[in-house]
């Protein structure tokens, strides 16, 4: 049967040179105009921070999974797209990041005891703000990186819950050069055994200001600088780094969620996107990914690094054309 779309809407994209003026005149004064935000207990944990934005009339709502060592703020632009678009969007902190709590006392490290923590937490989130916000409204993921991972292990822990997904530049492998991912794993279990998995991975550590674009997974100048400035002004946006325990727990959920078993659970049709300048993901990971889930496509990129959604604006026209054509189809 062939796909029919609804009418794809048409989204402006803010125009490079005019980013920062837009976003601070326009942009972020609407999204303050529609925003709620609040803090999610977790049992026996602490509490997870989440916003959510809902535009009048709207014809579904957009979940957004968000990568390591981001933030809600980071996505303000996105959320912006979606909202225009006509989307309520929702969107927590995973715990480890933003405003969320913490597994560590070091302020800037990414740690986790176990990844399906990361799923646990969203299905909460869901369960308990999304839905009964959302009514019947048509429920979307959009998920980046780590989160990408976690909503790609999501999709084939709980089937159903998501009518469509979008999983741009998921963490579906890592590349842990120069050292063999079976190496990475067993030093990982180590330090585990040595109770030292809360310490920094080798390679990781705390924040720093002053980081140069060209070595950041961002491949649009004024992007990158908008959310830099945030971050060296808002400690709680300051994640810099990995622990043992992070790296290791994710290493092996990759392992776990590209598995054909586990791939074949997934229900949901699946827009996955790949950077084909990507220095951050091993393409190995989304090439196993979209091999092992039959309801899954594949779109590449040129002219963006890891982070797509901050890409040039030439870019991102395409990308979002592709994802709202997606979202649309029936």
């Amino acid at each position: 049967m062939n796909k029919i779309c609804i009418s794809t809407p048409a989204i402006d994209i803010i125009p490079d040179e005019q980013f920062k003026i837009q976003m601070n005149q326009k942009v972020l004064p609407y999204l303050q105009s529609i925003r709620q935000h609040g803090c999610l207990p977790i049992s026996g944990s602490g509490a997870l921070y989440y916003e959510f934005y809902r535009p009048l009339a709207p014809i579904g709502a957009v979940v957004i999974s968000h990568g390591y060592c981001e933030s809600a703020e980071k996505y303000k632009e996105v959320i912006y797209y979606f909202t225009q678009a006509g989307y309520e969007v929702y969107i927590p902190e995973h715990r480890g990041h933003g405003r969320s709590f913490r597994e560590t006392a070091h302020p800037n490290m990414v740690h986790v005891s176990d990844f399906n923590n990361y799923v646990t937490d969203l299905h909460t989130f869901i369960n308990t703000i999304v839905r009964p916000c959302t009514g019947d409204l048509p429920l979307y993921l959009f998920a980046h990186s780590m989160g990408g991972a976690i909503g790609a292990l999501y999709l084939e822990t709980y089937p159903g819950t998501f009518v469509r997904a979008v999983l741009s530049a998921p963490m579906l492998a890592l590349s842990m050069k120069p050292l063999p991912i079976p190496c990475a794993i067993a030093l990982g279990r180590i330090m585990i055994c040595l109770h030292r998995d809360g310490t920094y991975a080798p390679g990781q550590h705390a924040f720093s200001p002053g980081r140069n674009f060209e070595k950041s997974g961002c491949s649009g100048p004024e992007r990158f600088y908008f959310y830099q400035e945030k971050k060296e002004s808002f400690p709680c946006f300051q994640n810099s780094g990995s622990s043992y325990g992070w790296a290791y727990h994710s290493l092996t959920a990759c392992r776990r969620i590209t598995q054909k078993r586990n791939c074949d659970k997934i229900t949901a049709p699946v827009l996955v996107f790949r950077s084909l300048d990507d220095g951050v993901v091993e393409p190995s990971g989304i090439l196993r990914f979209v091999r092992n889930t039959p309801s899954s496509r594949q779109i590449d990129f040129k002219g963006s690094r890891h982070e797509i959604y901050n890409s040039p604006a030439h870019v991102l026209k395409s990308y979002y054309q592709d994802i709202f054509k997606f979202l649309t189809e029936t």
